[in-house]
């Protein structure tokens, strides 16, 4: 008998690469006999709808109507408050046409031997991140980046969360699963339909659509698991209203629990409802005809992963994204060994136990993929990989590619824990000839009183060996950071930052985060061994994490603002953070693609170097001219003061955490009160339709590039110019260098012509 089942990964996940859960799910369910398995990256699919000519044109339309820029005219001041809106409203009215016009070669870009070109690939990446900022604004006060999504409801109030499911005004999702998804699901009819929400920023979308497919498809079973519900998911299951978007749910992994659920539901007879009592870690709605009762099954026993089928990708649109290789996800094991860091709560999402694959069967797994997708990079999902399996894999993987040049064997990276025994020099050496081009280790703090409150069990000193050991044998070394970790004081976060800066010359990124807690971590359960309080939120029905106040150290505003001197100074010493170098960084796995092309650290790090410093060393002199592809709006407030304001730790506090997605009690109230509104200010908002960057100018700076455009070139103009202020000749040609650093003027080489008549020179309010 024929049993649909559909797989959704759903929005908002990174657009890089694939995701692996999905993949999982349907190996292991083809593998228990359900042939028909469909599975759907919705992510990357509602990407690639949004950042399309005709989508980003009604966008522009939409923004028109809901923030027109007229409205900001005319005011005496602009509070807080309103300065996302008018911010929105002024980039969207000045980029919009340049980004509808781009947004296809954009991604085009990405998706070729282009993007090795730094040239193409920057303006590029700009033209996608503005194309998502002109969809955020056309449902403001929603945001939805390459790394999130965010509305104006919280996302730990459960009675928020239901009602955003149905705001087509901020929700983008609904006009996307209607158009886009449903008709497919209506005509295919699953049974069984699974929802994978691994992030908090795919929790409204999933509801959404959960709530859409049970609407229209009232025989399918609607179930969900992922990561974020094994926290969250015992609260969401019991809150009122989400028997309209779920049947089910299924805690920590979800490979024979989905089996199990498919069989039940195959053999049900359609008599009643389907008993799912006998399924492990599945939660379920049980109704009958007046009441609906929440139940919650006994835990299931965990996949023995050494038995696991290898992940089935079929069916995954590896064309959409965003990047010229695919780079595969695969399991090497589940778990973490060494368990004990007093933050992390990693285990709890994956179910309980430590477990691995063979380090012959990873190799003969990644083999098949890449034999079969035609795929050679790797990204290992991982909390971290054992001391034994460092040194048995890169055999295994040595092994199964004989014959083949140490450049042209697979490519892989993951993150990994700091063990001295395992990476030394020849071990570290020996993962570079298996393929290992990029690791990511969990470093955290450089202050050992640090370390043993959080049971990291490593040293500073560990940390440097292994990062020259790696380092010295070809390996990216990126370190995982923290600040205002509890009772962290500012001098032991600036002596972490010091560490890395000491260490520049091996540490190629760091991926720094403040400090949060969640009810699962040690942290929370056990905060007096912390010196803290923890805060609980009134009506966060859904609340995983929590502020708290400390007795010693920063507060949690302070660690806001030490974020931002770390961060400042990370972007100043690291080369691959200076300048627009870092979206590097922030695309999941375009710089390992670079890494797995042959492209050494080193060389990389020096690539990005020249480009910085070519970029701080324009000047006004040589052939110069007017980046004529631009396009100017005058604006009643000044763009650069409202992006400034609103990247205060203050203003950031008072909008959806980016990590959770909730809104801090009070922090909108406590930043309107020490942040002060804007004052008008005539200012000119310049898109470079080139370069895809924003620029603002005084109205008499709009002026020079006008002249120099109607001069012809900056030579000529500067030639021609009559001026009887003193200084005005040097003050100008300074003006004309900064245009020139900005892109708003350009080298070009000039063609011989005839001599030409004299012309009048060219009158400029001075400077």
């Amino acid at each position: 008998m024929s049993f649909p089942i559909t797989l959704a990964f759903v929005p908002q996940g990174h657009f890089t690469q694939p995701y692996l859960a999905l993949p999982c799910l349907k190996a292991w369910l083809q593998e228990a006999g359900f042939e028909d398995v469909e599975q759907r990256d919705l992510s990357i699919e509602a990407y690639d709808h949004f950042l399309s000519p005709d989508y980003l044109r009604r966008a522009q339309e939409k923004v028109r109507e809901r923030l027109p820029l007229s409205a900001f005219e005319g005011r005496e001041s602009l509070p807080l408050g309103e300065l996302r809106a008018f911010r929105s409203a002024a980039e969207s009215e000045v980029s919009a046409n340049a980004v509808i016009a781009d947004v296809e070669s954009a991604k085009a870009v990405l998706r070729s031997e282009d993007f090795y070109d730094v040239g193409r690939y920057v303006p590029a990446v700009r033209t996608l991140y503005h194309g998502l900022r002109l969809v955020s604004a056309a449902h403001y006060p929603s945001e939805l980046t390459p790394h999130n999504f965010t509305m104006g409801y919280a996302n730990d109030r459960s009675d928020e969360v239901l009602a955003a499911t149905l705001d087509e005004d901020q929700n983008p999702f609904i006009e996307f699963f209607r158009e886009k998804v449903l008709p497919g699901l209506i005509a295919r009819k699953p049974r069984l339909f699974g929802l994978s929400v691994v992030y908090g920023s795919q929790l409204i979308p999933a509801l959404t659509l959960g709530r859409m497919v049970k609407a229209a498809l009232p025989d399918c079973h609607v179930t969900a698991g992922g990561g974020f519900l094994a926290y969250i998911g015992e609260k969401l299951m019991g809150a009122a209203g989400v028997e309209e978007c779920l049947d089910s749910m299924i805690f920590h992994e979800g490979e024979a629990p989905m089996a199990e659920l498919a069989g039940a539901l195959r053999a049900w007879d359609g008599a009643g409802q389907a008993d799912l009592s006998a399924i492990g870690s599945l939660t379920w709605f049980k109704h009958t005809d007046t009441d609906c009762e929440t139940v919650a099954n006994a835990p299931a026993h965990p996949v023995a992963l050494s038995e696991a089928p290898p992940p089935d990708f079929d069916g995954l649109p590896f064309d959409l994204y965003l990047a010229p290789e695919v780079v595969l996800p695969y399991d090497i094991n589940r778990g973490c060994y060494y368990g004990e860091c007093s933050f992390c709560t990693l285990p709890t999402v994956i179910g309980p136990g430590y477990r691995t694959r063979a380090a012959e069967t990873i190799a003969g797994h990644l083999t098949d993929l890449r034999d079969r997708h035609g795929v050679g990079n790797f990204s290992f999902i991982t909390d971290c990989m054992p001391p034994g399996m460092i040194r048995d894999l890169p055999e295994a993987l040595i092994e199964a590619q004989p014959g083949i040049p140490a450049e042209e064997r697979m490519k892989w990276w993951c993150d990994a824990r700091i063990e001295p025994r395992a990476y030394t020099k020849e071990g570290a050496k020996r993962l570079h000839e298996s393929g290992c081009r990029k690791l990511l280790f969990g470093f955290e703090s450089a202050t050992p009183r640090l370390l043993k409150l959080m049971r990291k069990a490593q040293s500073p000193r560990t940390v440097s060996e292994i990062a020259h050991n790696c380092s010295e044998a070809g390996i990216s070394v990126t370190l995982y950071a923290m600040v205002g970790f509890p009772s962290e004081t500012v001098e032991e976060a600036r002596a972490t930052l010091n560490f890395i800066r000491e260490h520049k010359d091996v540490v190629r990124e760091v991926s720094l985060q403040t400090f949060h807690i969640d009810e699962v971590a040690l942290t929370y359960r056990d905060p007096e061994q912390f010196n803290i309080k923890i805060l609980d939120g009134a009506g966060t029905d859904l609340q995983l994490y929590h502020d708290y106040l400390s007795e010693q150290g920063m507060t949690q505003q302070e660690a806001a603002e030490m974020f931002d001197e770390m961060m400042n100074a990370l972007r100043a010493d690291l080369p691959i953070f200076s300048g627009d170098n870092i979206y590097y960084f922030m695309q999941k796995s375009h710089y390992f693609l670079h890494l797995a092309r042959g492209t050494t650290p080193d060389e990389f790090v020096e690539q990005c170097k020249q480009r910085t410093e070519a970029q701080n060393a324009r000047e006004a002199g040589g052939p110069l001219r007017a980046n004529a592809a631009r396009a100017s709006v005058t604006l009643p407030f000044s763009h650069v003061a409202a992006a400034n304001t609103l990247a205060h730790p203050l203003a950031r506090a008072a909008r959806p955490d980016f990590l959770t997605g909730r809104f801090v009690a009070d922090a909108q109230a406590v930043a309107e009160e020490q942040l002060e509104p804007l004052s008008p200010q005539d200012c000119v908002l310049v898109y470079d339709e080139a370069g895809h960057e924003f620029v603002e100018l005084s109205r008499d700076g709009l002026k020079v590039l006008e002249a120099i455009e109607r001069a012809g070139n900056v030579d000529d103009l500067l030639q021609s110019l009559k001026s009887t202020t003193p200084g005005a000749h040097e003050r100008l040609t300074d003006y004309i260098a900064q245009l020139h650093s900005k892109g708003l003027i350009t080298s070009f080489q000039p063609a011989p012509a005839p001599p030409s008549p004299s012309t009048e020179p060219h009158e400029l309010t001075p400077l």
